[in-house]
């Protein structure tokens, strides 16, 4: 049952001390003169100069505007000013033209009537037109509240089912438009390229693929004029600086709108789908740069004498599961001891008496491996036979079976990731009541959704087995790249050097049981983009010292360890 309201009785010589308060939703009504503001506040002071007729109805002493904002919460900075009046007594009638205008949430309208009814203050609504002073007057208030809410869930859900179809059909739907692009003023959802500055978005691209890292790349742009609009079309309220920093390049670089695809989310899931304006970068190229930045997330660290060099950081997988052996060290009798072992494992088990290691070996001597993977890169640079060798099995491989090694690797993905799920699966048995369990949960989702992703790549490999054999480089083109690495000094490299010269050629290390096999890249595309980036605006002259990533193919030579 509603409370009475608080205030004295008014007599008929008494008048309200009135409240307008007007509201509309959009920009464009507020910026309109002649528009809805205008027609709220002519509307009040029609209905009371008219109820002033027959008696003293009152006065309006202040019209409370909130122009251009969503009724949808209270952060409105004319609402708060009017709540201050009516606590502090200065007005004792709120007027709006409908209901909707004050609030379009049931729970914060309870809010503002709870605080009239305490305080004495009655409110009116003229296209409603009800009275507040009794209690079937507040029933019908809220039950008009109650539509007025659902109402704007109804048009939220609209608007939502609407940008979600259109971002399916690859359209833009708003929002601050990115470099490189411009909308079409006939054609809504449609950008097309803006060619003053498209140039600067290639460029982004090919000189972080050059510099091996933001920074760098950042700067370079920037030393030698390439320059970001600073007003932005299509929304946004902060101007642009102007200029590359590490994060705006790396918007840049991770931006699938540049490769012709629109991103969109539906209930917390993100999806893409084809967009309708045309790509300013290649597939290869945004791939690339996307495998580096995730690279250079782990960026190796310059080698610290007292530390043990692991050359093979980030090269060496288990052949078993597919999963990184990382440089580890233990001391005995005689010093420190290097070795790659199962770093996942490791730490996953490191809580458990009994320990799950399913791969062997588990680690690896980094003194045995490391001599070895030296000894078949000098080869690969100096001794054509090997390499003549090489590319010929290659080449059969492929022609026997196209798809064999990419179903290879697939497959040793998903068994890694099913020993992590299994591990997890493990911890959870064992966890205790008190100790909450949904940080492991969301772990293991988050597996299961790699994995059913890799499992759908391998079961489109297997029913399409087509084949990359044009991809192999020819024994020419690769001598001819490898000449420039014959000039190099090898014996005088220091330790990061030779890490980051290994994965110029070398795509991974794949350590079994008994065999180490080098997997080196055979991948004519990586070779050419490779000569294009050392051009003469590059850093990597031939000391071809960058760090690179790549999608490649690769020719597997296998040693016993």
């Amino acid at each position: 049952m509603p409370m009475p309201l608080k205030n004295k009785k008014l007599t008929p010589t008494d008048g309200f001390k009135i409240a307008a308060y007007v509201r509309v939703s959009t920009e464009e009504q507020a910026e309109n003169p002649e528009g809805s503001i205008r027609n709220q506040t002519d509307r009040i002071r029609d209905a009371v100069s008219y109820r002033n007729r027959n008696a003293n109805y009152g006065e309006i002493v202040q019209t409370y505007t909130d122009a251009g904002i969503s009724a949808k919460d209270m952060k409105r900075p004319a609402l708060q000013e009017m709540l201050r009046a009516i606590r502090s007594g200065e007005i004792n009638l709120v007027v709006v033209t409908e209901l909707s205008r004050l609030s379009r949430n049931t729970r914060d309208f309870i809010q503002i009537w709870d605080l009239m009814r305490e305080v004495g203050c009655r409110f009116s609504s003229l296209r409603e037109d009800f009275d507040t002073t009794n209690a079937a007057g507040e029933l019908v208030l809220f039950q008009l509240m109650n539509l007025a809410q659902f109402e704007r869930r109804q048009t939220s859900d609209r608007v939502e089912a609407n940008v979600a179809a259109r971002a399916k059909r690859g359209l833009y739907n708003g929002g601050t438009v990115p470099i490189g692009y411009k909308r079409i003023a006939d054609k809504s959802g449609y950008l097309e390229i803006d060619n003053a500055m498209a140039p600067t978005v290639k460029e982004a691209f090919a000189c972080f693929l050059r510099e091996g890292a933001l920074a760098p790349a950042a700067k370079w742009l920037n030393e030698n004029g390439y320059q970001l609009k600073k007003d932005s079309e299509g929304g946004g309220r902060l101007k642009r600086v102007g200029h590359f920093t590490v994060d705006n390049l790396q918007a840049i670089l991770r931006n699938k709108i540049y490769v012709g695809v629109k991103r969109f989310k539906v209930k917390d899931e993100w999806h893409e789908a084809k967009a309708v304006w045309p790509a300013i970068i290649d597939d290869v190229s945004f791939q690339r740069a996307g495998k580096m930045l995730d690279r250079n997330r782990y960026r190796l660290k310059p080698h610290n004498s007292s530390k043990l060099p692991y050359l093979l950081t980030g090269l060496t997988v288990c052949a078993k599961c597919g999963n990184t052996l990382v440089g580890k060290s233990a001391t005995g009798n005689g010093g420190k001891v290097g070795y790659y072992e199962h770093a996942w494992a490791t730490k996953r088990d490191s809580t458990l008496t009994k320990k799950m290691f399913k791969c062997e070996p588990h680690r690896v001597p980094s003194k045995k491996i490391e001599p070895l993977t030296w000894q078949k890169f000098l080869a690969l640079i100096n001794d054509p036979k090997f390499v003549r060798e090489m590319l010929t099995r290659v080449r059969s491989a492929h022609e026997v079976n196209p798809a064999r090694k990419d179903q290879e690797r697939l497959k040793a993905k998903i068994f890694g990731l099913n020993s992590q799920i299994d591990g997890l699966a493990e911890r959870l048995s064992e966890l205790s009541k008190g100790v909450s369990a949904a940080p492991i949960y969301k772990q293991m989702q988050r597996l299961e959704e790699l994995k059913s992703q890799h499992q759908r790549e391998l079961e489109n490999l297997k029913s399409e087995n087509t084949g990359s054999l044009d991809r192999v480089i020819d024994f020419k083109n690769f001598d001819a790249f490898v000449a420039s690495y014959r000039k190099l000094m090898f014996e005088n490299l220091t330790v990061d050097q030779k890490k980051q010269l290994l994965r110029r050629f070398i795509q991974k290390i794949e350590i079994g049981t008994n065999s180490v096999k080098i997997h080196f890249i055979v991948d004519k595309d990586h070779y050419k983009q490779e000569s294009a980036l050392a051009g003469p605006s590059s850093t990597c002259q031939p000391d071809f010292l960058n760090f690179y990533g790549s999608n490649t193919l690769t020719s597997g030579t296998r040693d016993r360890t």
